[in-house]
């Protein structure tokens, strides 16, 4: 066997891996929590664990990462609860503005974002960025504006953003939104990302024929 024929049956195999790889992957339509984040800029400390913004401790109806429907999770309403201690992460006091990054602990395509925005202090504008390698950013949404919401209880609000990174971060401004308002700072309740769409068993089964087409292409110019 010739080394043009070698490699190709490597590059073959690769990707039939690769297909194996994605198959495996989360459940397109999964939600799946960020398994970390720092915050950046203008905020530190802070008040509270920015871990309790990825954690799903302070939702009232769980989900599994991952596992469970992002949709069909959406759509029952879940709550947040309105209690700070050990569920939300708040700026420090008087400051307007705020960055946080969250890790998804690999590169990972997601389509949605849900973001609880609490409900005394919510982000006013928010921008999101994503990177791969943490370093290297690209806007990915600019001039979101959260809803406002009241003292209570809050829901979600859904974001169709998508990308393929495994970095996230947030630009908040205009912060606390103007009602109620009652601590001047950023504050976020919980994030939460929808796995995006994986291509169909049959779009892979393609792709391997295309493959293999190649391979046979390349042995007939090396014979």
């Amino acid at each position: 066997m010739n080394k043009k024929l070698s490699s190709t049956a490597v590059l073959l195999l690769g990707a039939l891996a690769l297909a194996g790889t994605v198959q495996n992957a989360t459940a397109a339509g999964a939600i799946f929590s960020a398994t970390g984040a720092v915050v950046n800029a203008g905020d530190l400390p802070g008040n509270g664990s920015i871990n309790d913004t990825f954690n799903h401790n302070g939702l009232l109806s769980d989900y599994t990462s991952g596992v469970t429907n992002f949709d069909a999770y959406i759509a029952t309403n879940p709550l947040h609860t309105s209690t700070f201690a050990g569920f939300e992460w708040f700026g420090n006091a008087g400051t307007t503005t705020a960055t946080v990054t969250y890790d998804l602990g690999s590169v990972r395509s997601f389509d949605r974002l849900a973001l609880w925005n609490e409900e005394s202090s919510g982000i006013g504008l928010l921008d999101l960025w994503t990177s791969i390698d943490g370093t290297t950013f690209t806007s990915l949404a600019s001039g979101l504006t959260p809803f406002d919401n009241p003292l209570a209880n809050y829901p979600a609000d859904v974001f169709s953003v998508g990308a393929t990174a495994r970095y996230v971060r947030f630009d908040m401004s205009r912060c606390p939104q103007s009602n109620p308002g009652t601590f001047p700072a950023c504050a976020i309740g919980e994030v939460a990302f929808r796995s995006a769409d994986v291509p169909e068993p049959a779009m892979l089964g393609l792709l391997g024929l295309g493959l293999v087409g190649l391979v046979g292409s390349r042995r007939r110019k090396a014979a």
